[in-house]
């Protein structure tokens, strides 16, 4: 999920617009640091104040979802041992202090072919039964499950270990057997856009698979990012699909989940450049289309029910001025 423009559904906007309501549903990725007590790039360890700072950044831009990654699942199916540490535990009772009202989910998942296995009855056992142990132990709100099959640029991976072919009925069947055993809690998924003239380099899921899973979760983020579209035209063209794919996802009945839309602040990288263009894949040009293509697919209500932000690590205080606006 590196990008300078991702689209995820989870972090709300202003549109402006009196007749309109206001999504709220905000959230973002966050770095490990926070679960293990120590930054594991730069070794320098968590204080108090690090947390609190957090907790108000999160507050200040109305992110209503802190999805803390406590990741990835390990080679056998089992989350990390940090997930469940002390210093997870403290961290989560730091944010719940100063920002009530926010909903901490652990962010757990992995690359398939990598760490992943959904093919194995073994793997996908003890990868639930940790999360299980997860929801009991510790004061959270929920899960944040982010599974990737990664086509490009990793090429290490042993694609035909689970095909992408029949990925998509694993990816399927996991989220299903998490709602059998966790009936009652809130189950949150990203994916990647679904709209058809996006190119990610990343496994995208048929829409069919879209429709199964979000009959058994409560909210899931479309990454609109990274789709190799380079001119203009066919970007908003694709943008207005996604929204509309959207849209007739929230009419096929009254409990459909939470769908947000995913805004990237990551740098360009070198290897991923065939993949986006920095001209529009911008959070101004952005926010400003999205705007303007959601009043153009339903002009009564929001169809997004708001942004997801990946990162908070990687987002500067210029681009939290420009995503404000859009939060509150």
């Amino acid at each position: 999920m590196k990008s300078l423009l991702y689209i995820t559904l989870m972090v709300s906007f202003n549109f402006c617009m009196p007749s309109m309501a206001i999504a709220k549903e905000n959230a973002t990725w966050i770095k490990s640091t926070f679960f293990r007590g120590i930054d594991p790039s730069t070794k320098k360890k968590l204080t108090n104040k690090d947390t609190e700072d957090l907790a108000q950044r999160l507050k200040t831009e109305h992110i209503h979802y802190a999805y803390m990654f406590a990741g990835p699942y390990e080679s056998d199916g089992h989350l990390p041992r940090y997930a469940f540490s002390r210093r997870a535990r403290e961290a989560i009772k730091i944010l719940k202090q100063i920002y009530p009202e926010l909903k901490v989910f652990p962010w757990v998942g992995g690359i398939q072919n990598k760490t992943v296995q959904l093919e194995r009855a073994d793997w996908v056992k003890n990868a639930i039964a940790d999360t299980v142990k997860l929801v009991k132990m510790m004061p959270i709100d929920g899960v944040h499950l982010d599974f990737e099959y990664v086509l490009f640029p990793d090429k290490k991976f042993n694609h035909k270990k689970l095909s992408t072919e029949n990925y998509g009925e694993h990816w399927v069947a996991f989220h299903r057997q998490m709602r059998l055993i966790l009936p009652n809690v809130f189950i949150s998924t990203v994916v990647v856009s679904t709209a058809s003239g996006t190119k990610p380099w990343k496994h995208k899921h048929l829409l069919s698979e879209i429709k199964e899973v979000s009959s058994v979760i409560n909210q899931m983020s479309f990454m609109f990012y990274e789709t190799s579209l380079h001119e203009i035209k066919s970007y908003k063209a694709n943008l207005k699909e996604q929204l509309e794919q959207i849209k007739n996802l929230k009419s096929m009945g009254p409990n459909s989940p939470q769908y947000l839309i995913g805004i990237g602040t990551f740098r360009e990288q070198k290897k991923l450049r065939s993949y986006l263009d920095l001209g529009f894949e911008n959070i101004p040009a952005a926010l400003n289309l999205l705007r303007e293509l959601e009043r153009e697919v339903d002009q009564k209500k929001p169809i997004i029910d708001g942004l997801a932000i990946y990162c908070e690590w990687m987002t500067t205080d210029q681009e939290w001025g420009q995503l404000r606006n859009y939060l509150k």
